[in-house]
């Protein structure tokens, strides 16, 4: 039998200083790669949220727009037969000065654009915190949906029109904030016609969203509420917003060509005089630019962007801005179905 020979236990030594060195640098290396790691993560996560909210804002105002220029000009069953349009009053917020009148028979035009200097006109009317240089939508149009005359909502302005054979031939409508004024008969002659509201909005781009909070550039939408204008916010970041308009010159309901507003000068307008009335437009090209609500570290916007000839630009595009947001250009073409659909010829 093999003799075992006795070895001696070897005990634990510990660590040396070196190697507990050695490893607090591998950990302290470990710690500052997850660091970086996180502080990029969270960077990055960051500036994809301010451009997601971007684009959204963005894309809503397009999309909000195109929709109400869509229905620009909508009076329900009010014949156009021998009706006539006629610039009604911005921010003046008495029924007689909203472009209705029995007789002579005129409705509101559809729509009307305003200038960069006619709309700081009217800051201190209802366009409150107006940001300088921008330019302005007036939309007009009734709400869709009919309501009775009982219904009608307090301190809201309401159209009626006749159906009945029966009712005053110089009463074909009745524009009224009172209930009490809406006695003009539905088809049957058998109860009170139906009413719609009217809906006057102007679309403006102010300086701040919560003012005066905070200098984020918003999309806002002054509307007639009753006896007032109405402020609205609806879109963050709007930087700026410009129109194109086309005007139908033979009345066939399709644009014949765009412009930045009423005859403009050479070569922007045709100086004819369908150029030189609103009641001709029946499509209008938007122009946005928005902006990131918060700056970016470590970059400046050197871009420049194309406004076609809204915004008084003729073409020439805006920026570079130079500063720390980051922005983006949209452009949709709205057509005015109601404006253009009264035009066509079959």
């Amino acid at each position: 039998m093999p003799r075992l020979i006795p070895t001696a236990r070897r005990r634990h030594a510990g660590f040396s200083l070196v190697e507990l060195m050695v490893s607090m640098a591998i950990g302290l290396v470990l710690i500052a790669g997850l660091a970086t790691l996180y502080a990029n993560s969270s960077y990055s996560g960051t500036e994809l949220s301010k451009s997601i909210q971007q684009v959204e804002n963005g894309r809503y105002a397009a999309d909000l727009l195109s929709e109400d220029l869509a229905m620009a000009g909508y009076y329900g069953d009010l014949s156009s037969s021998g009706l006539s349009y006629a610039g009604g009053a911005v921010c003046d917020t008495s029924t007689t000065a909203m472009g209705w009148d029995t007789a002579t028979l005129k409705a509101p035009v559809a729509i009307t654009g305003l200038s960069a200097a006619e709309a700081a006109a009217l800051e201190a009317t209802c366009l409150s915190n107006y940001k300088a240089g921008t330019e302005a939508l007036v939309i007009r149009r009734l709400d869709p949906t009919p309501v009775t005359p009982g219904a009608a909502s307090n301190g809201g302005v309401y159209l009626q029109t006749s159906n009945c054979a029966s009712d005053p031939v110089a009463t074909p409508f009745v524009l009224s904030l009172a209930s009490t004024d809406f006695t003009l008969q539905n088809k049957d002659c058998s109860a009170p016609n139906v009413v719609r509201r009217f809906l006057t909005r102007v679309y403006y781009v102010a300086r701040c969203d919560d003012c005066p909070n905070d200098s984020i550039p918003t999309l806002k939408r002054a509307e007639l509420n009753g006896s007032a204008m109405t402020v609205v916010p609806i879109a963050e970041g709007i930087d700026n917003i410009g129109f194109e308009y086309g005007f139908d010159t033979d009345g066939d309901g399709a644009p014949d060509g765009f412009q930045s507003g009423l005859n403009p000068p050479a070569p922007l307008g045709t100086g004819s005089a369908a150029t030189n009335d609103w009641n001709n437009v029946v499509g209008v090209r938007v122009h946005l630019l928005s902006r990131s609500t918060a700056a970016t570290a470590g970059f400046t916007d050197s871009k420049t962007y194309d406004f076609g000839l809204a915004n008084a630009t003729a073409g020439v595009p805006l920026g570079p801005f130079n500063d720390a947001f980051k922005r983006r250009a949209y452009a949709v073409t709205a057509r005015l179905n109601n404006v253009a659909g009264r035009r066509e010829k079959p």
